[in-house]
């Protein structure tokens, strides 16, 4: 940073915090939200949760009995969704009558359809009337991250149901879906619980790459699969670790490819020290464009952070910005703080972001600057897709991609599983995937080496669906 920099950054008069309250629409019955990247940020408990006491790790969590953790349709996980169909269906579960409770998920499934939990326990059923099911873990955030608790089972859950279309040799798939409150001590009680099931043949999840981290310490221990479709920490690494989702550092790379075709040799990167994800990407970033340009780093997390001086000082320095937030309300608010500061310039310039910043409600918060921002994203919903246009149909609108990277990962175990499955040969077949896009999301799906699905991110672009900029959406760019 340079000397007129700093003298602008010691001169910088204090704001007041802003306080956002981001309107996180919990989708029991509307998917139609692209959301947040997996940083760990609390959402409100549900309503009917147990309460007495907080986790170590996050004061924030809800601590509820590990018994009451997990169901494959013999308790209700997202307690605050109102259902008698399921509540039937869940009596009849628990006491054996596995036809009865087809027959009540799959009204509840008729009142309810977008809701996934229900599908599964409907599936679980079915299953379990054929006999001897596979049977797979999916673990999510159910109490803390409701949304992305809900668009990971939903691809979990279509998966599951074509898979169970046909089975294998009459074999069915059963889904345990378990809740770790994105928390990483209850990640690693929820792994062992997982481990010591012998009939667990692998591991869907987890949703927040710190609980990701603890649980698959356990996983290596008892030799079983695990595949995030959401975890995307470079840290993340071991020998039974999968993911179906690009990594930070992937994201990063491609941003700063995209900046150097498009003449921007000189660009001011925004990011929080407080948040791992955004300190990987501005890192990923800033080391692949380094070698063509020169970057200014700036902590948003720093006291007194002023965006529209900062951007004011920086505007005849700069060809562009990069923000590079994590999911902290305050920094999300700093963020598009930097975005409408660059608005108002004479000569406004290029913006690029991290995913965190890809969803609809958050970027409604800003004042029209986001307009034109280019983002790093895992998926898109295309047309050419042929998924793109089933998940419409199952679920009644465009899903996010949390949802695809979700079904991705269920078909990547659907398709190791065979009639003699081990959890040694779920984790062979799954080094050894090969899926067509005819098959998965809508690219295809291979693990390297290191377990990260040999894919690249999508690059679009925030565009306004109205005039006053009410309302946004997001365009794909095609290299």
């Amino acid at each position: 940073m340079n000397n007129t920099l700093k003298i602008i950054f010691a001169t910088l008069s204090t704001i007041g915090t802003l306080t956002i309250i981001i309107a996180l629409w919990e989708l029991a019955i509307k998917p139609l939200i692209i959301t947040d990247n997996n940083s760990p940020d609390p959402t409100p408990t549900l309503s009917h949760s147990p309460t007495p006491t907080s986790s170590p790790t996050n004061p924030n969590s809800t601590v509820i009995p590990l018994g009451q953790r997990f169901s494959s349709g013999d308790r209700r996980l997202f307690t605050n969704q109102e259902n008698p169909n399921a509540d039937r269906g869940i009596e009849a579960f628990k006491a054996g009558n596995y036809e009865e409770a087809y027959q009540q998920f799959r009204q509840a499934v008729n009142t309810a359809p977008s809701d996934p939990e229900v599908q599964i326990y409907l599936n679980n059923s079915q299953a379990r009337k054929s006999g001897n099911p596979f049977i797979l873990a999916a673990v999510v955030p159910v109490d803390r991250k409701q949304t992305n608790a809900l668009e990971m089972l939903r691809g979990v859950a279509q998966a599951q149901t074509q898979f169970n279309q046909q089975g294998i040799n009459g074999r069915l798939l059963e889904i345990v879906i378990f809740n770790d409150s994105n928390d990483k001590n209850h990640a690693q009680q929820v792994a062992k619980k997982i481990i010591n099931n012998n009939d667990i043949l692998g591991v869907i999840g987890h949703n927040y790459s710190g609980a990701s981290a603890e649980g698959l310490k356990e996983y290596e221990k008892a030799g079983i699969a695990m595949i995030s479709p959401t975890s995307t920490s470079t840290s993340l690494s071991g020998n039974v670790f999968f993911r179906t989702v690009p990594s930070d550092a992937k994201a990063g790379q491609f941003l700063a490819r995209y900046a150097i075709k498009n003449n921007m040799s000189r660009v001011a990167v925004f990011y929080t020290s407080t948040g791992n994800y955004s300190q990987i990407l501005k890192q990923a970033f800033v080391d692949s464009f380094q070698l063509l340009g020169s970057t200014t780093v700036l902590d948003m997390s720093v006291p007194n952070f002023n965006a529209q001086k900062t951007v004011e000082a920086l505007q005849n320095q700069v060809d562009g910005f990069v923000i590079f937030p994590n999911t902290d309300n305050k920094i999300i608010n700093f963020s598009l703080q930097v975005a409408d500061a660059n608005a108002s310039l004479s000569k406004p310039k290029q913006l690029l972001g991290g995913d965190a910043l890809y969803n609809p409600a958050t970027l409604q918060l800003s004042k029209g600057g986001v307009n034109g921002l280019v983002l790093a994203v895992p998926w898109f919903a295309k047309p050419t897709y042929p998924y793109t246009d089933l998940a419409a149909k199952r679920w009644g609108g465009r899903v996010s991609w949390r949802t695809a990277t979700s079904y991705d990962a269920t078909k990547a175990f659907t398709k190791a599983l065979s009639g003699n499955a081990s959890r040694n040969s779920v984790f062979t077949k799954l080094q050894q995937s090969n899926l067509s896009i005819s098959e998965t999301s809508g690219e295809p799906l291979q693990f390297l080496k290191s377990g990260d699905r040999n894919t690249d991110p999508l690059l679009v672009r925030v565009i306004p669906k109205s005039s006053n900029f009410a309302e946004y959406d997001f365009q794909i760019i095609e290299d």
